[in-house]
């Protein structure tokens, strides 16, 4: 089955709703982006009712922040069991910064929280989206969190890492599809063969949860420098 990635920005980072046979959404913004995300959803002829699947790629809170406005129509949502707690909590755990950036941006980051969200798919290993309408698969990676996910589509266009790297400056907002090491990592080597993993899969676009999105070809280029 075709499917296409279209990018859905919002307050502090990217959402990502995957067109297939069937809607998939692929992460869920801060606390307080519950409007901003149903109103990007509403550009491209989708409601939360359409939606087969919730993906959360990490438990950080700008990511599941505004999960229960993505999940309100009832589609269900799906996590890395590592990282379900967080989600649970409402709160970020431990943020292990790789860098001074990283470090003045640590504290906001654990300020963030909501009142928590009980997800109804904790995943333990790879997972296919066929039975959600998508050709493409789960596969966790660690790295950035215990739990980290990425979706690989199986026409090998795309890719959606998430926090496993970011794009440009300023939020993403000044050189976007220049690949950079994300603020926080908590297990650098498991990081780097995450995203070995997603180049060996043969994207030409990896779509990134801040900026991009990113030329796969750049960031294979630029291993070094963001692991």
């Amino acid at each position: 089955m075709s499917t296409r990635v279209v990018p859905l920005p919002l307050s502090i980072s990217n959402a990502f709703l995957v067109l297939g046979d069937r809607p998939v959404l692929v992460d869920a913004g801060s606390p307080g982006d519950g409007d901003r995300l149903v109103a990007g959803l509403r550009t491209h002829g989708i409601t939360p009712n359409d939606l087969s699947l919730v993906v959360l790629t990490h438990g950080h809170t700008d990511h599941t922040g505004a999960v229960a406005a993505a999940a309100s129509g009832g589609a269900p949502v799906a996590i890395g069991r590592a990282d379900a707690p967080s989600l649970l909590a409402g709160t970020n755990d431990a943020l292990v910064p790789t860098g001074p950036v990283g470090a003045a941006l640590k504290l906001h980051m654990t300020r963030q929280h909501f009142p928590g969200f009980t997800p109804q798919l904790q995943l333990d290993g790879a997972r296919r989206l066929d039975e959600f309408g998508v050709g493409g698969e789960l596969v966790p990676v660690g790295g950035h969190t215990p739990g980290s996910y990425v979706v690989l589509l199986d026409d090998g266009g795309d890719a959606i890492v998430s926090d496993l790297v970011r794009g440009g400056f300023a939020g993403g907002r000044v050189r976007p599809g220049h690949p950079l090491r994300h603020y926080f990592t908590e297990d650098r080597a498991a990081n780097r063969a995450g995203l070995e993993r997603v180049l060996a899969h043969g994207p030409t676009t990896i779509h990134v949860g801040h900026g991009g999105p990113l030329a796969a070809t750049d960031v294979r280029r630029r291993l070094d420098a963001i692991t």
